[in-house]
Parts: structure tokens; sequence; C-alpha cells
């Protein structure tokens, strides 16, 4: 049986790709930080050494290196949970006899602005991000290149938006949709900041699947891959989908002093390379999903749709 050591297997995606690796016949360990969720439990940032140790406990043949920071105040959080973990992964990886495929989770925010027309970024382009986030997995990812020229087999899974239910509050539509859940009474009203942002947005579920299928492709390995649509959509346009598919009218306010989704506006994916490794994404069920995460914010409030 294949073993797979999934880090941050408790976060929305890592969940996703757990499952999808439990589907496929494989054993997945869960590297984390939360009591009764973990196979492998974390109390902080571990060690080369601990790490190894770790390794050589579990023997994977697939590592999927989920675990990070999306926002902190504090520079130095975001860089021990986003660079300083993968360095210590990848070395401990690195010391193994039979080193295992890696699979760092990258993000479009290590691209910044497109300088392309069409907004549409390749992964041969130039990376200039704007955030902290994205300086820090621009980051992971030359240290997960240095490490393949090493002889360690890295796969950079470039990921776009994925969405789907469990999403954090932390993202933009995370946000929306707990607005939302958190409350049954008539007259809710949905506040938000600017929503004239395009993304490349994708399912969870696809997103975990594109990621496992890029670990058990050979042509994938030593390379950045987006792992995207192609597709872009207006945050605009899933609000309003968000209000249709609520079970009751809903006010939506605008509050310009809050921050839009991001300081860029439009991020479409480019699919080519994907493709030429035979993977496609289709376009996301945006009516299904949003349901979905409806329906799972409210179990989580304990409301119920009226």
């Amino acid at each position: 049986m294949t073993v797979a050591l999934v880090t941050g297997a408790t976060g929305f995606l890592g969940r996703y790709v757990k499952r999808e690796l439990i589907r496929r016949g494989m054993k997945a360990v869960a590297l984390c930080r939360s009591p009764g969720s973990a196979d492998v439990l974390l109390s902080r940032t571990p060690t080369r050494h601990e790490l190894r140790v770790i390794l050589d406990k579990v023997r994977p043949s697939l590592i999927f290196h989920l675990a990070g920071l999306t926002r902190s105040d504090v520079p130095e959080d975001i860089y021990q949970a986003n660079v300083v973990l993968a360095v210590h992964l990848l070395e401990a990886a690195l010391s193994l006899d039979r080193p295992p495929t890696v699979v760092l989770v990258g993000s479009a925010a290590e691209y910044g602005r497109s300088t392309h027309r069409d907004c549409i970024v390749r992964e041969t382009d130039p990376c200039m991000p704007l955030s902290l986030y994205g300086i820090s997995k621009l980051t992971q990812t030359h240290h997960g290149l240095a490490a393949h020229a090493r002889g360690l087999p890295v796969v950079v899974a470039r990921l776009f938006n994925p969405i789907g239910a469990g999403a954090p509050r932390t993202t933009a539509l995370g946000n929306f949709v707990s607005q939302l859940a958190a409350t049954s009474r008539p007259g809710r009203t949905l506040r938000t900041g600017p929503l004239n942002a395009v993304r490349d947005f994708l399912d969870a579920a696809d997103a975990a699947r594109v990621l496992i299928d890029l670990a058990e492709t050979p042509g994938a390995v030593g390379q950045v891959v987006n792992v995207c649509t192609g597709i872009g959509n207006t945050v605009q346009h899933l609000v309003d989908r968000l209000m249709r598919v609520a079970d009751r009218p809903v006010a939506h306010e605008i509050e310009v002093e809050r921050h839009g989704t991001s300081d860029l506006d439009i991020i479409i994916g480019d699919t080519t390379r994907l493709r030429k490794l035979g993977i496609v994404i289709p376009p996301p069920d945006v009516d299904a999903i949003l349901c979905q995460m409806l329906a799972a914010a409210r179990s989580e409030t304990g409301q119920v749709a009226l």
C-alpha cells in the first residue's frame, strides 16, 4: 500500500487531500497540530532531525506539504510556517535512502501582477509577489527546486483559488458564507469590500485530485505547475450566486473602507503545462459548491435553513 504523509491535514485543503488519498486506496498519515486528528502530532515547528525521525517511522512514498500560514501581522510567524518548516521537511526527505516524492503546494500569490494584457499568468513568467504571504511561498518554491536539483523528487503545485465546504473565514468567500450562516433571522445584510477582482476559482475536491495526480506523474517532477482552470470569475459573480442560493432574500452592502480580496485586480492561470501532463480541471459548479459551503457553515453554527 502506498503511504502518503500529509502536513496540514486538518486544514481546509488538507482534509480534501486526505479523503481523496483514502478513496484511492492509499494510507494517509496526518502530520499536524490538532490532537485527535493527527496520526503524528506536532506542538511547534519541528527540526530537521525531528522530521527525519518521523519520516523514518512513517516511510512515506509521497509527501503533500500543505501546512502553512496565509495571514499574520508577525513576519517571523509567516516565515516559520511557510519557509522554515518546508526547508526542514525537504532536508529530512533528502537524507532518506529512498527519498519520497514531495508535492509543495504553492500559491498564485507568488506571481504578483500579470505582465500580460490578458492577465493570464504562466509558470515561466517572472514572479513579483506583492504580499508577505506571496513572498514566503515563492521562497518555499525556490527551496523546493533547489532540493530537486540535489536529487529530491519535488513538484511545485502553484495553486490558485480553491473553494468548497470548510473554506476558512480568512478567505473572502469563506467569510461571506460565514456571515450568512451565522443567523437565520430575516433582513440579513451581507457586508463585503469591493468585489471587482477576478480570480481563477476551482473546486477544492478537484484541487485535491490534481495534487495527487501530479505526485503520480513523472513528467511533473522538477516543475512548477499551475493548478487552475484557466477561467476567470469576478468575486461579484460568486456573491451574486451566493445570495441566489441562500434560503431568504439577503441585502448586500459594500463597505468601501473594507479591504477587497487582495491588491491584485485580475489573476488567471495558464493551463498549458497542466494539460500537457494529461490533467484537466473542469470549471467549478459554483451553485452546488456554494450550497455545500452554506450547509457546512450552518452545521458548525447550529443554524438551519428556513
